[in-house]
């Protein structure tokens, strides 16, 4: 009995020490398994806080969200709905950015600056042709007051008041020209921003003061004939018709002015027709050598009325292509203002000569007293007459050499100039050669 109980004793002992073995191995096991697990856990943690912080700073690009593991466990499905979301983000951007550019572009292409500033002033927003229009530099973040124009600086103060304001004003660039703005601002309901477009109205000036100059100067070339016309009338009623040889010169007048009233309203129409694309020109190829010839025979007598004598040098190649009728207007133009300015007993030359491969230029060059630097600038304006052409006795619109180039430009050629005082003067334009 006492053997038996000593080996049934050894083996509980044994069987004791087995389990604790095995016990002590599962909770070592337990334990790195937790651990693994654990780190595993913090890891993807950490990578997935990581990922979610360069998403947050706007970095949306893959290599940012490489960390994370995509699998089937709880973290695995939080990332793949963090790297859905990180790319649908990415596109939403790329779209708002794509939009804001094309906004941008848009803005350019209308030729009209733009800024966005909050309520303190402060520039949010710029297009570049603000600062173009408005001659400026850099303007984003500054405050409309340090841009150093003050109308604008008044404008901003109006429209915290009104909502709504505009002003026009001008401005001095590098060259020292002046350039007119316009500029209205407006207040965002939305956002409380004050919007600021600017307009260049330069030219939109200079078309208001050029038609006010036209109304003045047709005003002043027509009150002369008309005025003419009513006091010889007047005379004639008067009692002048019964003195034959006086009603004679009064009629005289009369038909005169009455033609130049008449010359100057089909001119004025002519010009408005032209100016307008109304005049219909029928292009084909002309032998210039022909034309110019059989011109010059067409106004001998004209001409000779001065005893002028009217030359032609053919230095061309090839014939033209155009339209007869506007060449002949320009010819005409051209050779009577040689001859009203020239001297009796003078020379016009009619000069020819290939301009480009592309182009023949036909010059005018006449005996005059020459036409200075500064009236060169007008001379092919509406109404305008140099000092000199008003001090004499012949009489004209101003409207001829508007017209010249006007045909010439509807011909796709170009017209110009070259004179000095008391060396006379040389008209010229080209006229493309037939291809």
């Amino acid at each position: 009995m006492g053997l038996g109980v000593l080996v049934a004793n050894i083996f509980a002992s044994v069987s004791n020490i087995s389990l604790l073995i095995a016990s002590l191995f599962l909770f070592i096991l337990a334990t790195a398994t937790s651990t693994y697990f654990a780190n595993f856990t913090f890891k993807s943690i950490t990578d997935l806080e990581k990922a979610t912080s360069k998403i947050a700073e706007g970095k949306t690009k893959k290599k940012y969200i490489n960390a994370l593991k995509i699998n089937d466990t709880e973290i695995g499905g939080v990332a793949k709905s963090i790297f859905e979301i990180s790319e649908n983000l990415k596109d939403k951007i790329n779209l708002i950015a794509t939009q804001r550019d094309q906004f941008g572009s848009v803005l350019d292409d209308l030729g009209e600056g733009v800024i966005v500033a909050n309520q303190d002033g402060q520039i949010k927003y710029e297009n570049d042709q603000f600062s173009q229009i408005l001659n400026l530099n850099e303007v984003n973040g500054k405050k409309i007051e340090e841009l150093n124009i003050k109308p604008l600086d008044n404008l901003f103060r109006r429209s915290k008041k009104k909502k709504r304001a505009d002003i026009e004003f001008e401005i001095e660039l590098n060259d020292k020209s002046i350039r007119w703005v316009l500029a209205t601002i407006n207040k965002s309901k939305s956002t409380n921003e004050f919007i600021m477009v600017v307009h260049d109205i330069t030219q939109l000036r200079s078309f208001d003061s050029m038609r006010r100059d036209f109304i003045s100067n047709l005003s002043h070339e027509l009150r002369t004939p008309v005025s003419v016309i009513r006091a010889n009338s007047e005379t004639l009623i008067d009692g002048a018709l019964e003195d034959k040889k006086q009603a004679k010169v009064f009629a005289k007048a009369i038909l005169h002015n009455s033609q130049r009233l008449s010359d100057m309203v089909s001119s004025l129409l002519d010009l408005t027709r032209i100016e307008y694309g109304e005049l219909k020109l029928n292009f084909k190829q002309i032998d210039l050598n022909e034309f110019i010839n059989n011109f010059i025979t067409s106004i001998s007598s004209l001409s000779k009325k001065k005893n002028i004598n009217i030359k032609f040098q053919s230095n061309h190649k090839g014939d033209i292509y155009a339209d007869p009728q506007a060449i002949e207007r320009i010819m005409n133009n051209l050779i009577d203002n040689a001859i009203k300015y020239s001297e009796k007993g003078s020379e016009i030359l009619v000069i020819t000569k290939n301009d480009s491969d592309s182009f023949i230029k036909v010059m005018v060059e006449d005996s005059g007293s020459g036409i200075s630097d500064e009236d060169q600038d007008f001379i092919f304006g509406r109404f305008y007459r140099t000092a000199s052409a008003r001090a004499t006795d012949n009489q004209g619109s101003g409207l001829g050499l508007a017209i010249v180039k006007h045909l010439v430009n509807s011909l796709n050629g170009e017209v110009g100039i070259d004179s000095a005082p008391e060396r006379g003067s040389v008209f010229w334009f080209t006229v493309p050669k037939t291809q």
